[in-house]
């Protein structure tokens, strides 16, 4: 099947003069950032930051559309930096088994305040969400070695961002139980 050149479907645009830009940049451009802000947010939740970088460098909306957009998102609560931050952590803790250090980050990178992301992540338990996600992995290295239960254990920890420390001991933990029958005794 033949490829179908884009080019040919798009209609052609007027090109305009200095001065018309400048007038239609100014006076349309308010409700064109504000439908992009709102397609983007209907994915799924984003950070006032992300939004703003979004309709700033990729979609290249002025600063001026971009803070009112982001103004009447705000109002309207579709941008609230606190929700989600509670429902970033809350999902990651949940499906993804993910320490808070490594939460932290994320929030961080989606230009969450660091207040924000202090108080959302300051009661997640990370010795009892490790030990979950070991038990949840362990499921499917039960018929290892120590050597090699212990390695696979660590690297999957590891990458959820909790600490040596804590992977030793919910390791040997989770070893012990193993070698009790599985009981947790």
């Amino acid at each position: 099947m033949p490829s179908r050149d884009r080019r040919a479907v798009r209609p052609e645009r007027k090109q305009l003069t200095k001065g018309e830009a400048s007038q239609e940049k100014s006076g349309d451009e308010y409700p064109k950032c504000y439908e992009a802000a709102l397609h983007y947010i209907e994915y799924r939740p984003r950070s006032e930051a992300e939004v703003r970088r979004h309709l700033m460098f990729k979609r290249r909306f002025t600063d001026e559309s971009v803070s009112r957009a982001v103004a009447k998102l705000k109002k309207l609560k579709l941008i609230d930096d606190t929700t989600f931050s509670e429902m970033w952590a809350r999902e990651r803790v949940s499906h993804r088994h993910k320490s808070s250090l490594m939460i932290k980050r994320e929030l961080m990178q989606k230009g969450v305040d660091g207040t924000i992301i202090e108080r959302v992540t300051g009661h997640i338990n990370d010795e009892a969400n490790a030990l979950r996600a070991g038990m949840s992995k362990a499921r499917h290295l039960k018929d290892l070695d120590y050597p090699e239960f212990y390695k696979r254990l660590a690297a999957y920890l590891g990458r959820k961002g909790y600490g040596s420390d804590l992977v030793r001991g919910v390791i040997r933990q989770l070893w012990e139980s193993r070698m009790d029958g599985g009981t947790g005794k």
